[in-house]
């Protein structure tokens, strides 16, 4: 486990931004690529942060035909995290 010691600042009231320092970034265990969407959760008084696969971000109870049009493992993955 890498421990270091980053900055949060207030963006606007709309939101905020967590600086990671370099060292950390530059790791080769760090899980996150440039530009990659990341699921963020309040748990035990700090955020966890990991990666989240394409379907995750898509709103599916506004695009019904389009879930209907996936194959069924991908449905059936949606269905498990409870987004349709």
């Amino acid at each position: 486990m890498r421990r270091a010691f980053g900055k949060i600042e207030f963006l606007s009231n709309s939101s905020a931004r967590v600086i990671i320092p370099a060292d950390v970034v530059a790791a080769s265990g760090f899980p996150f690529k440039d530009g990659e969407y990341v699921k963020i959760e309040i748990k035990g008084g700090g955020l966890m942060l990991r990666a989240v696969e394409w379907w995750e971000v898509v709103d599916w109870g506004a695009m019904p035909e389009a879930f209907q049009n996936l194959p069924e493992d991908t449905k059936a993955k949606i269905r498990n995290a409870g987004l349709v």
